[in-house]
């Protein structure tokens, strides 16, 4: 699956089930990992104030997969080589469970939110439009 849209129609959900994880770059090069619904735009400016930052743009997609291990498209939550510091749109908690990036375009990964939260070690925040 390319695309959000893509995956939950391939599902049969609703595009808020299937969460996208963006790869973000501070003003500094740190990399930091946005997740939120597949429906909703991102919000710099709320992340910055989340993650103590100034200032956030997409990742190039060269970097994306040399700091996460994984291609754009397909890049999970979870499961890279380095920690990366990770915040999850709040509305994870109104799923009982969610699909998101398995590491290549075409794989999902199926997850309860609960447990996404506890593996990743994320920060839970309102940062979707």
């Amino acid at each position: 699956m390319t695309t959000t849209a893509a995956a939950a129609e391939r599902l049969g959900i609703e595009m808020a089930g299937v969460f996208k994880s963006l790869v973000l770059c501070t003003e500094q090069g740190e990399i930091v990992i946005a997740v939120l619904p597949g429906d909703k735009r991102v919000d710099f400016k709320r992340i910055c104030q989340v993650m103590g930052c100034r200032k956030l743009s997409f990742a190039r997609p060269e970097v994306a997969l040399e700091r996460t291990g994984y291609p754009p498209g397909g890049t999970p939550p979870i499961g890279w080589e380095t920690p990366l510091r990770t915040v999850i749109d709040d509305s994870i908690n109104d799923h009982e469970e969610i699909y998101c990036g398995g590491g290549r375009p075409e794989l999902l990964l199926r997850i309860q939110p609960t447990e996404l939260l506890r593996v990743s070690g994320a920060i839970a925040a309102p940062i979707s439009l």
